[in-house]
């Protein structure tokens, strides 16, 4: 005979390894520590990449208009502002990446533990069947 709790429980479990399931497998094998150390990592390499690229264009774009009116003290001012730029802009992205990844770490978890509860049920469920 048909159980309709062990059925749904089924599909309930079949669904979430389909869907999220895969995802949050990947992201709670790792550490917290080590997962969004892993996301910092990535944030500063992209971080860097894109501000290398948007620096170049502008210094493309501007490159005749500057060269006529270059002085050192404005080199040594330019690059402060870049640097400056820069090392803001790597603040700002280490907090957002933080935030999101302790938070994607969390909650992958947790929805890891209600999968284990609900195999634990389905476990005991069987042996109960088996009696």
């Amino acid at each position: 005979m048909l159980d309709k709790r062990k059925i749904r429980l089924m599909t309930r479990l079949a669904l979430y390894e389909q869907n999220e399931g895969r995802e949050d497998m990947k992201i709670s094998a790792y550490y917290k520590k080590d997962y969004v150390s892993m996301k910092m990592i990535a944030t500063f390499i992209w971080t860097t990449i894109g501000y290398v690229c948007a620096m170049l264009l502008v210094l493309a774009w501007g490159m005749t208009g500057w060269m006529e009116k270059l002085t050192l003290a404005l080199i040594f001012m330019l690059a402060a502002v870049v640097i400056l730029g820069y090392l803001a802009l790597l603040i700002i992205t280490f907090i957002i990446t933080s935030r999101i990844s302790n938070r994607k770490h969390r909650d992958a978890r947790m929805r890891m533990k209600r999968y284990n509860h609900g195999l634990l049920q389905l476990m005991k469920m069987y042996e109960k069947e088996n009696k």
